[in-house]
Protein backbone atom coordinates (compact mmCIF):
# COMPACT_ATOMS: atom_id res chain seq x y z
CA UNK A 1 0.00 0.00 0.00
CA UNK A 2 2.79 2.24 0.81
CA UNK A 3 4.40 1.54 -2.52
CA UNK A 4 1.15 2.26 -4.40
CA UNK A 5 0.77 5.60 -2.55
CA UNK A 6 4.28 6.66 -3.48
CA UNK A 7 3.71 5.72 -7.10
CA UNK A 8 0.45 7.66 -7.19
CA UNK A 9 2.16 10.62 -5.58
CA UNK A 10 5.01 10.44 -8.12
CA UNK A 11 2.56 10.35 -11.02
CA UNK A 12 0.61 13.26 -9.56
CA UNK A 13 3.79 15.30 -9.12
CA UNK A 14 4.91 14.51 -12.68
CA UNK A 15 1.50 15.59 -13.98
CA UNK A 16 1.60 18.84 -11.99
CA UNK A 17 5.13 19.57 -13.18
CA UNK A 18 4.15 19.02 -16.80
CA UNK A 19 1.10 21.23 -16.27
CA UNK A 20 3.20 24.02 -14.75
CA UNK A 21 5.73 23.91 -17.56
CA UNK A 22 2.94 24.11 -20.08
CA UNK A 23 1.46 27.16 -18.32
CA UNK A 24 4.61 29.23 -18.77
CA UNK A 25 4.44 32.47 -20.66
CA UNK A 26 4.15 31.78 -24.34
CA UNK A 27 4.03 35.46 -25.31
CA UNK A 28 6.64 36.69 -27.67
CA UNK A 29 8.27 40.00 -26.93
CA UNK A 30 6.85 42.75 -29.07
CA UNK A 31 9.36 44.56 -31.24
CA UNK A 32 9.75 48.30 -30.57
CA UNK A 33 8.90 50.37 -33.61
CA UNK A 34 9.77 53.94 -34.53
CA UNK A 35 6.14 54.83 -33.88
CA UNK A 36 6.50 53.50 -30.33
CA UNK A 37 9.62 55.61 -29.82
CA UNK A 38 7.91 58.73 -31.20
CA UNK A 39 4.91 58.17 -28.95
CA UNK A 40 7.05 57.70 -25.84
CA UNK A 41 9.22 60.70 -26.71
CA UNK A 42 6.11 62.82 -27.24
CA UNK A 43 4.70 61.79 -23.89
CA UNK A 44 8.02 62.52 -22.19
CA UNK A 45 8.18 65.96 -23.81
CA UNK A 46 4.63 66.74 -22.75
CA UNK A 47 5.32 65.64 -19.19
CA UNK A 48 8.48 67.75 -19.10
CA UNK A 49 6.60 70.81 -20.37
CA UNK A 50 3.93 70.32 -17.72
CA UNK A 51 6.55 70.02 -14.99
CA UNK A 52 8.39 73.14 -16.14
CA UNK A 53 5.12 75.09 -16.33
CA UNK A 54 4.29 74.05 -12.76
CA UNK A 55 7.74 75.10 -11.55
CA UNK A 56 7.43 78.42 -13.37
CA UNK A 57 4.01 79.03 -11.84
CA UNK A 58 5.32 78.17 -8.38
CA UNK A 59 8.26 80.55 -8.77
CA UNK A 60 6.06 83.40 -10.02
CA UNK A 61 3.65 82.93 -7.12
CA UNK A 62 6.48 83.02 -4.57
CA UNK A 63 8.06 86.06 -6.24
CA UNK A 64 4.72 87.89 -6.25
CA UNK A 65 4.17 87.09 -2.57
CA UNK A 66 7.66 88.38 -1.76
CA UNK A 67 7.00 91.55 -3.74
CA UNK A 68 3.68 92.05 -1.95
CA UNK A 69 5.49 91.81 1.38
CA UNK A 70 8.06 94.39 0.28
CA UNK A 71 5.31 96.72 -0.91
CA UNK A 72 3.71 96.46 2.52
CA UNK A 73 7.03 97.32 4.16
CA UNK A 74 7.48 100.30 1.83
CA UNK A 75 4.00 101.49 2.81
CA UNK A 76 5.02 101.22 6.47
CA UNK A 77 8.17 103.20 5.66
CA UNK A 78 5.98 105.96 4.21
CA UNK A 79 3.94 105.95 7.42
CA UNK A 80 7.12 106.27 9.45
CA UNK A 81 8.28 109.12 7.22
CA UNK A 82 5.03 110.96 7.89
CA UNK A 83 5.71 110.76 11.62
CA UNK A 84 9.12 112.39 11.22
CA UNK A 85 9.80 116.04 10.69
CA UNK A 86 12.07 118.17 8.57
CA UNK A 87 15.06 116.67 6.86
CA UNK A 88 14.45 113.11 8.07
CA UNK A 89 10.87 113.16 6.79
CA UNK A 90 12.06 114.29 3.36
CA UNK A 91 14.84 111.72 3.26
CA UNK A 92 12.53 108.82 4.15
CA UNK A 93 9.89 110.02 1.73
CA UNK A 94 12.48 110.19 -1.06
CA UNK A 95 13.70 106.70 -0.22
CA UNK A 96 10.12 105.39 -0.28
CA UNK A 97 9.64 107.00 -3.71
CA UNK A 98 12.82 105.36 -4.99
CA UNK A 99 11.72 102.01 -3.58
CA UNK A 100 8.32 102.41 -5.24
CA UNK A 101 10.03 102.98 -8.62
CA UNK A 102 12.13 99.85 -8.08
CA UNK A 103 8.94 97.96 -7.21
CA UNK A 104 7.44 98.98 -10.53
CA UNK A 105 10.54 97.68 -12.29
CA UNK A 106 10.19 94.32 -10.53
CA UNK A 107 6.51 94.19 -11.52
CA UNK A 108 7.47 94.71 -15.17
CA UNK A 109 10.03 91.92 -14.97
CA UNK A 110 7.45 89.61 -13.39
CA UNK A 111 5.06 90.39 -16.25
CA UNK A 112 7.82 89.49 -18.72
CA UNK A 113 8.50 86.29 -16.81
CA UNK A 114 4.86 85.24 -17.10
CA UNK A 115 5.17 85.38 -20.88
CA UNK A 116 8.64 83.83 -21.19
CA UNK A 117 9.55 80.23 -21.91
CA UNK A 118 12.64 78.15 -22.59
CA UNK A 119 15.94 80.04 -22.57
CA UNK A 120 14.12 83.36 -22.31
CA UNK A 121 12.51 82.15 -19.07
CA UNK A 122 15.88 81.52 -17.46
CA UNK A 123 17.14 84.98 -18.45
CA UNK A 124 14.02 86.72 -17.21
CA UNK A 125 14.04 84.68 -14.00
CA UNK A 126 17.62 85.80 -13.33
CA UNK A 127 16.59 89.37 -14.05
CA UNK A 128 13.66 89.11 -11.60
CA UNK A 129 15.92 87.60 -8.94
CA UNK A 130 18.46 90.41 -9.33
CA UNK A 131 15.82 93.15 -9.29
CA UNK A 132 14.19 91.62 -6.21
CA UNK A 133 17.56 91.39 -4.46
CA UNK A 134 18.33 95.03 -5.27
CA UNK A 135 14.91 96.09 -3.98
CA UNK A 136 15.40 94.18 -0.72
CA UNK A 137 18.84 95.71 -0.20
CA UNK A 138 17.51 99.21 -0.87
CA UNK A 139 14.66 98.63 1.55
CA UNK A 140 17.01 97.31 4.24
CA UNK A 141 19.20 100.37 3.82
CA UNK A 142 16.20 102.69 4.13
CA UNK A 143 14.96 100.81 7.16
CA UNK A 144 18.35 101.15 8.85
CA UNK A 145 18.08 104.95 8.35
CA UNK A 146 14.83 104.94 10.32
CA UNK A 147 16.42 103.03 13.22
CA UNK A 148 19.29 105.50 13.57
Amino acid sequence: MRRGGILTLAILLAFLLALCLGCGSQEEKKAVTSADVKKEAGEAAKTTQQYLAQQQEKYLKQAQEKLNGLEQKISELRDQAAQQSGEMQQKLSDQADTLQKQTEGVKQKLAQAKEASGDAWEKVKTSVNNAMKDLEQAYNQAESEVKK
